[in-house]
């Protein structure tokens, strides 16, 4: 199987991850999912498909937050970019490779790990097309019964010409029905960031 097929039966197995983590701030804070939680619940299925995540800091830079601890500490930022690969171990030149940046903030010297973690789990998350959510309740099932027979199977036709890239995915779109556009107009949004990506390999 070549790498984006590889990607696709893990797509295929991963569908939704649970957020795992309060993150205080204003109004009270906010539900994330951490990186631990996606390598957890992807990394085996990575080992039976054959694919190895490699992460690579193309640019960087540590910068002051202009703050301080409560000690007086001072806090920098660590910004930068990453070409994160995903690469059949069976032919490593067949690769995707995901363009992203992130940053972290760190009185020590946490912030680089930081930041490199959150490019990673972003990465998988995005080119996985994987959803997450506050518990299991509040997950959108792209399979539940609202979807027709019609609309699950075109669904599924979206995705797999998402990872042959925009061209394909735009060809599969125009050719649906009018009805079908619009029950699935809400996963458009996730199919396209999935064909850029594929443009992008």
């Amino acid at each position: 199987m070549n790498i984006y097929q590889r990607l696709q039966a893990v797509m295929r197995a991963v569908k939704y991850v649970q957020k795992d983590k309060q993150v205080d701030g204003a109004g009270g804070g906010y539900r994330a999912v951490t990186h631990d939680q996606v390598t957890a619940m992807v990394r085996q299925h990575m080992v039976d498909a054959g694919i190895v995540v490699v992460p690579r800091m193309t640019s960087s830079a540590t910068v002051s937050a202009g703050r301080t601890t409560k000690a007086g500490t001072p806090i920098i930022r660590f910004e930068a970019v990453y070409d994160v690969d995903f690469v059949n171990v069976d032919d490593p030149t067949d690769r995707v490779t995901a363009t992203t940046a992130a940053h972290a903030e760190d009185q020590g010297d946490k912030a680089p790990g930081k930041a490199l973690s959150y490019a990673v789990k972003g990465t998988i998350l995005k080119v996985l097309m994987i959803e997450t959510g506050e518990d299991d309740e509040s997950r959108i099932r792209p399979d539940e019964p609202e979807l027709s027979e019609d609309e699950a199977a075109l669904l599924a036709t979206l995705r797999d010409r998402a990872l042959e890239g925009t061209p394909a995915l735009k060809a599969a779109w125009e050719s649906a029905g009018k009805g079908l556009r619009r029950a699935l107009a809400p996963h458009m949004a996730s199919l396209k960031a999935a064909a850029a990506e594929a443009d992008r390999a």
